[in-house]
Formats: C-alpha cells, sequence, structure tokens
C-alpha cells in the first residue's frame, strides 16, 4: 500500500449525482473529461470561519461556532473534444460545429479524481466552471481550465467527498474500465 499520494491516472465526470455511498469509485457510466495539462490538477481547501461567544463575566469563549472553508478541484484539459466543450459550458454540437450557448449554464457532475497511486477522490455533487486560456503560439496551448466546487449532495445519507487508499496494482485493477 503506497504511503504518499502522487501522479494522475485520470479524472472523471459523470452528470449523474453518486446516490448511494456503496457506488462511490464505480466507474460505470463515468467518462474522462480529457487529458490533463502538466502541473495543473489541483486541490485546495480554504480555511473555515470560527465565531467565538464570550461573557462579560468570562476570559475565555462560552461557546464557538466552526463553519468549513470551500473545498476545489482545478485541472486544465489540453485536449478538449467539441462535446466536452459542450459538456462544461452547456451549448450544443451540430455537424461537427459547437454552438455557445446565450446564457450561461450551471453544470454540475459527480467527478472521481484517479492518481498513479495514493488518495482516490469521489466528490459526490461538484459545481462546474470552466473558461479558456492559452496562447495561439509556437510554444502555447489553448487549454480548458476547469475548476470543480464541492457542493452539498442533495441525496440525504450521502456524503459529499469520499476518499479510498489504494495501490498503483490497485488503481489499475479497480480502474482499468476506464480506458487509458
Amino acid at each position: 500500500m503506497s504511503k504518499v499520494t502522487l501522479g494522475l491516472s485520470a479524472i472523471l465526470g459523470s452528470s449523474t449525482e453518486l446516490t448511494k455511498a456503496a457506488d462511490a469509485f464505480k466507474t460505470e457510466g463515468y467518462t474522462r473529461f480529457g487529458l490533463t495539462y502538466q502541473d495543473t490538477a489541483n486541490m485546495t481547501q480554504e480555511d473555515g470561519e470560527s465565531t467565538e461567544f464570550f461573557a462579560e463575566e468570562e476570559d475565555d469563549a462560552i461557546d464557538e461556532i466552526t463553519k468549513q472553508g470551500k473545498t476545489t478541484f482545478n485541472f486544465s484539459v489540453m485536449d478538449p473534444s467539441l462535446d466536452t466543450i459542450a459538456r462544461l459550458f452547456g451549448g450544443e454540437v451540430a455537424s461537427d460545429v459547437y454552438a455557445y450557448p446565450d446564457a450561461v449554464a450551471q453544470k454540475e457532475e459527480s467527478v472521481i479524481i484517479i492518481p498513479k497511486k495514493g488518495l482516490c477522490f469521489h466528490v459526490t455533487r461538484g459545481r462546474i466552471k470552466a473558461k479558456f486560456n492559452g496562447e495561439f503560439s509556437k510554444k502555447g496551448l489553448i487549454l480548458l481550465e476547469v475548476t470543480v466546487t464541492v457542493m452539498k449532495p442533495n441525496t440525504s445519507g450521502v456524503k459529499k467527498i469520499y476518499i479510498k487508499k489504494l495501490s498503483a496494482e490497485e488503481i489499475d485493477s479497480t480502474f482499468a474500465d476506464i480506458g487509458k
């Protein structure tokens, strides 16, 4: 069993929200966003907020309420297909042409982040925001930058993130069906 988490094998998404904890890390119905550009995949957890309540008669707090900080996963797709672009922005593909939507579409997906070894993450419900960024040059790429913000699941009893620790061999055998 790996002691560390490193590398990236794939980032998968499904428009269907995870509804049972037992289905976490099952890849049926999940598809890749595309190839992830090197050094762009990351996870960020913001510091939470804490509010302390004090009494005039006491120097120490009598009570405290804590609010968890936001969790996001970011990555850039270097080879987006037209279908992936429509999946992330809305709009439609017809006759091999993508038509941008007239209004911003709110997109949500269940997302699985699979490393080369270590901790796999399954986001039950993630709000997706995407934007193009890059250069039209010999040394630059046009990238599709994706941010997945973890949201509270719509299904009662399902947690917002599931984490499973796997070795490189377990990752290869568990996620063999995703196609490389």
